[in-house]
């Protein structure tokens, strides 16, 4: 009996071992080696600059995405930073860093956009983009009447064919830069030192009013930088911090209309389901962690268990504007999300370019937990199946501007799934999914001109598919 137990005991804490050292050799793999930045106080300005090349040029020992030629190409960056280090303006030099941080194409990897927007002025309004183009959606009082307008031209380019010549300066997927590319049109410096407009303190613009009238507009920077905050267009109806601490008296949408909307309700709310007509169920996610009062895996537990009970006729998982967060937070309720309908029901899955990360993952596991009864709606989403996360969140930080550079580790394929071992993220290699190749199904993308009015054409076009099959019911 006692030589039982003593096998029993052994088999335990070999067992243990081997986890414990799996878990070790986990953490070791995708926690990335951030080198220190160990420099003396800079003489001036050019061996400031010099400092935060030189520890920028130890990125690759952080990131793990470089393949031999972005390398290669990446020291050749920054050798044309060194030798213009002295003569460089401040906004060539934070476009600089963003373009040595880009060039592996991956959104995970590369300069804060927060950081690297202060660096840089400021127009006295602010923008996003929409389906129906890009539009001014916050400005400073004097400016108020601009908002809505429609940004027809900017410095005689359209802004279509403007924002893809930023592609050099910004990691990841053509809808990731679409979405985030809004805050550089209103940093003129950023697009002066890209070399794409002639004053960076300046620009004309030629836009159409609410009223359908075309008009010029003449904007001069602020003299006091107000601070960017993010793009997500599911804020733009409040004050951000940064505006009220600015002492000018910024102006925004009515969130009387976008609150009327399914995207813009309840704006405080990171989770929030709603029932829909004809049987349906909406549920809403900003990110993939909750928060301290409702973390996901049990706001996801209890949605997911009133269905299992009772199961809707369709379901839509909103995850426009979802940052990320922590996938495996919702893996187990995503993966079998198709049996939370009934047999001939849809689970409609919703993303915008503002869907990001362990948001694209969440939006992937769906769709594959759903199977035939998935609907892929909405608009593509800020990556694509393929690219590189799991950074941990610790960016590199330049010794001298403090620009934050964030790197990745661990590889995904969500295409045609991540079986290798030595790059791909190994949660992906255990637990995750091959799709095979997926497009957006049901194009429904948020327009401007709806939103501004309080509908949102996003789920307006589910709603009206859900109406008419109960119609032939």
């Amino acid at each position: 009996m006692k030589r039982l137990l003593f096998i029993a005991l052994g088999v335990i804490i070999a067992v243990m071992l081997i986890l414990g050292g799996a878990f070790g050799a986990f953490i070791w793999k995708f926690t990335p080696k951030i080198p220190d930045a160990d420099y003396a106080e800079p003489a001036n300005q050019t061996e400031a600059r010099l400092q935060d090349f030189d520890y920028l040029r130890r990125m690759p020992e952080a990131d793990k995405s470089f393949s031999p030629e972005e390398l290669v190409a990446f020291n050749a960056v920054i050798d044309d930073l060194e030798r213009r280090a002295e003569t460089m303006t401040d906004a060539e030099f934070v476009m600089g860093v963003s373009a040595a941080g880009a060039v592996t194409e991956n959104g995970h990897s590369g300069v804060s956009m927060r950081r690297t927007m202060n660096l840089l002025n400021s127009l006295p309004v602010r923008f996003a983009w929409f389906a129906d183009g890009l539009h001014i959606v916050r400005a400073r009082a004097e400016h108020a009447d601009l908002i809505g307008a429609r940004v027809n031209l900017y410095e005689g380019q359209t802004p279509e064919t403007f924002y893809p010549q930023m592609d050099p300066f910004f990691g990841g997927n053509d809808s990731f830069l679409r979405q985030n590319s809004a805050s550089f049109f209103a940093a003129p410096a950023s697009f002066h030192a890209a070399g794409l407009i002639d004053q960076p303190d300046h620009v004309t613009l030629e836009l159409v009013g609410l009223d359908g009238e075309t008009f010029l507009e003449e904007l001069d920077v602020e003299d006091q930088a107000t601070g960017f905050m993010g793009v997500q267009r599911n804020a733009l109806a409040r004050p951000f911090e940064v505006e009220l601490d600015s002492g000018h008296d910024w102006r925004f949408l009515d969130p009387a209309l976008t609150e009327a909307t399914w995207f813009g309700r309840h704006p405080e709310q990171v989770l929030w389901a709603d029932t829909l007509d004809h049987g349906g169920v909406y549920w809403r996610m900003r990110n993939v962690f909750g928060n301290a009062e409702t973390p996901l895996p049990g706001w996801l537990d209890a949605q997911a268990q009133t269905l299992r009970d009772a199961p809707a006729n369709y379901l839509v998982l909103d995850l426009r504007a979802n940052e990320g967060g922590d996938y495996t937070r919702a893996m187990a309720v995503a993966s079998k999300i198709g049996e939370l309908v009934q047999p001939d029901g849809h689970v409609y899955v919703l993303t915008d370019g503002d869907t990001f990360s362990a948001g694209i993952v969440t939006a992937f596991y769906a769709l594959h937990g759903a199977g035939e009864r998935a609907v892929y709606a909405g608009s593509p989403m800020g990556d694509d199946m393929q690219f590189w996360a799991e950074g941990g969140g610790t960016p590199m930080r330049l010794p001298n501007s403090d620009i934050a550079i964030y790197v990745s580790t661990g590889y995904h394929d969500w295409e045609n799934g991540c079986t290798d071992w030595s790059r791909c993220f190994w949660i992906n290699t255990l637990f995750g999914v091959a799709l095979g190749p997926v497009e957006v199904e049901l194009e429904a993308p948020l327009l401007f001109s709806d939103y501004a009015r309080g509908v949102d054409s996003g789920m307006e076009a589910i709603l009206a598919i859900e109406a008419e099959r109960a119609s032939h019911n």
